[in-house]
């Protein structure tokens, strides 16, 4: 019996140790197999780089990027650029936040090898845009009283557009329409009114002058473009003359990364081909203190007839541009230097037997022209509340020209038109108000001359002008923006003194109501490319002013609402406007005498004109990859008198 409970008992504590070395080597495996698995992951951590873009494909710096499943957080470099290191694999999504941005969520991802070249592109908030033409100072449109149109650098891409007058299309209120089947001479009416009353800029210069703005939309580059605003109305305050339909500003690039784009374009127009090659580069110093942007241009587009009847609808278009701009910030004293050039050249020949020299065609429009501009501008904070600009631009711009028909050898002519503009501006900070003070100075030299005509045309207009400005911000609601300019043209004996005011009413966060009223004003000038017409029909022109000439004004009156409303990543907005213009002495011409070969011109002034009508625009994006956007304007002229 005994023997019996000793044998179960060694048999059963046999059992048991072996169970327990079982155990034991059991849970040995397993840590072992753990600490593989461990050894394992730590070798496959994985990194995620990427970058932050708004929708213009500028980066954004000082970004907040969140991993919220592991509850990490970077943020990114001056590049935009981000970078998490030491990251498990797994399901994740992104999150980031920007100053001025919408939050953005990512969809949930897949993470399980090495991710480069994330990117993420942020929508800015409707309110945080930044406007420079409608005050001369940088701005929020939201806090803004004057409606300011912006085309963005990527609107301008997604319209594939080659110059200023394509990135113009698609504008509501802004037409961009053809004037001559020859030469295809193409201007800009600002609701309704000719392309002469609009003030076009560059950096806000008015540096397109009277002739170079003739052909001047289809001469610009896209390649030059960073993005264009748009400011209806008179802007005389701020612009001088000619600011009466309103101001478009060409701004420039000022580079943010390092980043070189090659593009190449090529269309068939009826069997012939269009082509536009385009290179630009940013390059930017690793201090961000030192900026350069190159672009250059090459087009041609081969003559086309659509008829059949030997005569050009599009003529022959063939134009090289490049130009330079450099940045320095100088940290020490708060400053920036920029210094800027280009070169356009362009030739375009409208009518037909392209083969041979101009006059041997029977009808015939030739230019060739050749532009050379330099600018340079200094900027300095001297403390948080004063600021001073200090700008000059100078365009050298020459051109030839043949316009005639009936094998006409004395229809070739040739013009200089050198312009210079100096710029000083002062802006103080005194409590709510946001005073600024300007003086401008223009100096634009006409020299025409079309010898087979004897017509020779030499002048030189001074214009300068003194203005000043009050931004007043009465809390969140109420902006009140006030000016005037007191203006001196040598073609004219008397100052001309023009004021603007502004208000705009925050109804409440979606909803504002802006209202202004501006003047402008027109000098009269010797150069009116319209009349190029005349001479191919085989008669010259000569133009000369009455003594006693009154300029053209305007007075504009410009009421609208906007709404916008952003939910994530989806935004809608919609605009009402209305407008009215009224226009007072108009330049019209009469014939006082005829001489050999050409008819005598003399400017006067005639009647009024009246502009008016409602704009519509509205406006629905999902993101930046989808938008829906419409447009309606609605306009009536009328002369007081039939002309």
């Amino acid at each position: 019996m005994k023997r019996n409970l000793i044998s179960r008992f060694m048999i059963i504590t046999i059992l048991v140790t072996a169970s327990l070395f079982l155990v034991e080597g059991w849970m040995l495996g397993q840590q072992k197999q753990v600490q593989y698995r461990h050894g394992q992951n730590a070798r496959k951590l994985l990194v995620l780089r990427g970058v932050v873009k708004d929708w213009d494909g500028n980066p954004v710096a000082q970004a907040v990027v969140v991993l919220p499943e592991i509850g990490k957080t970077v943020e990114t470099n001056n590049q935009g650029r981000f970078e998490f290191s030491r990251i498990p694999p797994g399901r994740y999504h992104l999150e980031v936040y920007a100053p001025g941005f919408v939050d953005y969520s990512s969809e949930p991802f897949v993470l399980n090898k090495d991710k480069y070249g994330h990117e993420v592109v942020l929508m800015k908030k409707l309110a945080e845009e930044i406007v420079v033409t409608a005050t001369r100072t940088p701005k929020l449109y939201a806090e803004t009283p004057t409606k300011t149109e912006v085309i963005s650098s990527r609107q301008i891409e997604m319209k594939v557009a080659s110059n200023l007058a394509e990135a113009l299309y698609q504008t509501t209120g802004v037409r961009v329409e053809n004037d001559c089947q020859n030469c295809n001479f193409t201007q800009v009416r600002i609701n309704g009114m000719e392309g002469k009353y609009t003030q076009i800029l560059i950096d806000s210069s008015p540096v397109v002058s009277a002739m170079t703005g003739v052909y001047g939309l289809e001469q610009i580059p896209a390649e030059m473009l960073d993005r264009i605003e748009i400011v209806k109305g008179g802007g005389s305050a701020l612009y001088g003359g000619n600011a009466v339909a309103g101001v478009i500003n060409v701004l420039t690039k000022e580079p943010q990364e390092n980043r070189t784009v090659l593009k190449a374009y090529q269309e068939s127009i009826a069997g012939k081909p269009y082509t536009d090659l385009g290179f630009r580069s940013s390059l930017v110093s690793d201090s961000l203190n030192t900026k350069a942007y190159l672009f250059a241009s090459y087009k041609r587009r081969e003559p086309i007839d659509l008829n059949d009847d030997g005569f050009s609808e599009l003529g022959l278009l063939s134009n090289t541009s490049f130009g330079l701009n450099i940045y320095n910030y100088f940290p020490a004293v708060d400053g920036k230097f920029k210094l800027g050039l280009f070169r356009i050249f362009e030739e375009r020949r409208g009518g037909n037997l392209f083969d041979k020299p101009p006059h041997e065609a029977d009808t015939a429009e030739w230019i060739k022209t050749d532009q050379l501009a330099f600018s340079s501008e200094w900027s300095h904070s001297l403390s948080e509340k004063l600021y001073y600009n200090l700008s000059f631009s100078l365009v050298n711009a020459k051109r030839n020209t043949y316009y005639g028909s009936h094998h006409d050898p004395h229809a070739y002519g040739e013009t200089k038109n050198p312009l210079f503009f100096f710029n000083g501006q002062c802006n103080y900070q005194l409590g709510s108000h946001v005073l600024t003070m300007g003086f401008q100075m223009k100096r634009d030299k006409i020299h025409d001359k079309a010898i087979g005509y004897n017509r020779v045309i030499d002048q030189v207009y001074y214009e300068s002008g003194l203005f000043f400005q009050d931004d007043f911000k009465i809390g969140r609601i109420f902006s009140i923006l006030t000016g005037f300019r007191v203006n001196r043209h040598t073609a004219l004996d008397r100052l001309i003194i023009t004021p603007r005011l502004s208000i705009l009413v925050n109804l409440m966060k979606e909803l504002s109501f802006r209202t202004s009223f501006s003047t402008g004003f027109r000098a009269p000038q010797v150069f009116d490319e319209d009349l190029h017409i005349e001479q191919v029909g085989g008669e010259g022109l000569m133009i000369q002013n009455s003594p006693d000439l009154k300029e053209e004004r305007s007075y504009s009156l410009y009421s609208g609402f906007d709404y916008g409303r952003q939910t994530g990543n989806t935004l809608i907005q919609f605009s009402i406007e209305g407008f009215y213009n009224r226009l007072l002495n108009t330049f019209i011409f009469q014939e006082v005498e005829r001489i050999e070969r050409a008819r005598v011109l003399e400017r006067i002034n005639g009647s009024g004109s009246r502009v008016y009508g409602l704009s519509v625009d509205f406006g629905l994006a999902f993101g930046p990859r989808f938008s829906l956007a419409s447009g309606w304007t609605f306009q009536r002229s009328l002369l007081d008198e039939p002309e």
